[in-house]
């Protein structure tokens, strides 16, 4: 792919972009009450670019006036925000992405954003603009990935993607606590994150290994919406000689069969036929996609 010499674009190009992002500062603002920290703003934009090659979520950094690496005053506030935010700052990037011509790459955009940071026109609520000398672009090396506890995964499927939190690794495989609803960008909203589903299930890694489903990011507070010990549903009968009850048992990883009611086997889907104990990784993402 061609570098992009981000010294030739039209001026009118980088300041209709940069008004678009200094309206996206505005938006948090009215959302969350303040201004977003430069930190803030940098996330936002890692998860909003337009259509192309850049990975999502995009790493951004920033070296400030002195050679001195910033670093965030506090906590991010993004995981608070609507989609709203996220499709205006989309929306300000698309004009600037077609004058680039699909050949941008991530160390252009982040030469073309500094452009705009240090233009003034983009309010931030613990730097002047002014004062940052460099943005980077921190674009991970290609790696077989592997997916700890706590990593929040994004399934693609039709629309969007569906998301996931690795909340246990057992003898019975990797089990996700999924999020009820659909995700346009691969980021874990706030409304996602209000509707967890009760029940995980169990899958293996090998469409994380490839990248299909990718690692957005790590929360360990997620992993506590979900039972710490997923059990694996038997029905009635399941083995002779163990008794697995009237209406079928529960079993943990590391414990003994729990028998359960009449009431569970119907919410877990035992008594209809519908619970699988286990989904492939690629029949997964078929299931979901068919509920989004």
């Amino acid at each position: 792919m061609p570098a992009v010499d981000d010294a030739a674009l039209p001026d009118d190009a980088l300041t209709e972009a940069a008004d678009g992002l200094a309206e996206v500062a505005v938006e948090f603002a009215d959302e969350l009450g303040s201004a977003p920290t430069f930190a803030e703003f940098l996330e936002i934009l890692g998860w909003s670019l337009p259509d192309s090659d850049l990975p999502t979520p995009l790493p951004l950094r920033a070296v400030m006036k002195g050679n001195k690496r910033y670093a965030g005053p506090g906590p991010s506030r993004v995981g608070e925000l609507n989609d709203n935010v996220f499709e205006e700052a989309r929306a300000a990037l698309v004009p600037l992405f077609g004058v680039l011509k699909g050949s941008i790459t991530p160390e252009s955009f982040a030469s073309v954003l500094l452009r705009m940071v240090n233009g003034g026109r983009i309010g931030f609520a613990d730097i002047d603009g002014a004062d940052v000398r460099k943005v980077v672009a921190d674009v991970p090396k290609k790696r077989v990935a592997k997916a700890e506890i706590g990593d929040v995964l994004a399934i693609p499927v039709s629309g969007g993607h569906r998301i996931g939190v690795v909340v246990a690794k057992n003898r019975f495989g990797s089990a996700l606590g999924l999020f009820e609803g659909l995700s346009p960008t691969g980021r874990l909203t706030a409304q996602l994150r209000a509707a967890p589903r009760k029940y995980p299930v169990y899958t293996e890694e090998s469409l994380v290994k490839n990248g299909t489903w990718q690692i957005v990011g790590h929360d360990d507070t997620l992993v506590e919406l979900f039972p710490a010990d997923p059990e694996i549903y038997h029905k009635p009968g399941a083995w002779p000689g163990i008794d697995t009850g009237e209406f079928g048992a529960a079993e943990p990883a590391d414990g003994p069969l729990r028998l359960i009611d009449a009431a569970e086997a119907r919410e877990v889907g035992l008594s209809d036929g519908t619970y699988r104990q286990t989904y492939p990784a690629a029949f997964l993402q078929k299931v979901l996609a068919e509920r989004s």
